[in-house]
């Protein structure tokens, strides 16, 4: 059975730092440049498995655009709005209390236990 240490390594730290507080939902790449500048020699299979670390402690989720990865430090209950024409993402905060269930399901028994929203339009910036 492999020990887990849940070390903070300084490499763990730098890619935390680079995307806690980032509301533009940056991929692995954009967030790997910019560990870059604070430690050069880092691969971007480091920065990645870093990001996956972060997502398992639940510090970041993950939204799936297409085939692209996007890491979100708002792990709080909320949905996104995606520009169609710039690929900027947008988070939408939904109430607590706000309930957003399938109006039905084919032949009853389920049990709906999370959703993912997104809305797709173009922004101000896009459509001004």
């Amino acid at each position: 059975m492999e020990k887990s240490t849940g070390r903070k390594t300084r490499q763990l730290e730098v890619v935390w730092h680079e995307v806690a507080g980032d509301n533009s939902h940056p991929t692995a790449d954009q967030i790997y440049r910019r560990v870059r500048r604070h430690i050069p020699n880092i691969s971007l299979g480091t920065v990645y498995r870093n990001l996956q670390k972060l997502v398992a402690e639940g510090k970041l989720q993950v939204l799936i655009l297409g085939r692209t990865q996007h890491f979100d430090p708002l792990v709080d209950s909320h949905q996104h709005f995606i520009c169609q024409t710039c690929g900027r993402v947008y988070d939408i905060l939904v109430g607590k209390d706000e309930e957003i269930l399938p109006a039905s399901l084919p032949q009853g028994g389920f049990t709906v236990t999370s959703h993912r929203l997104a809305f797709f339009g173009e922004c101000k910036s896009c459509s001004g």
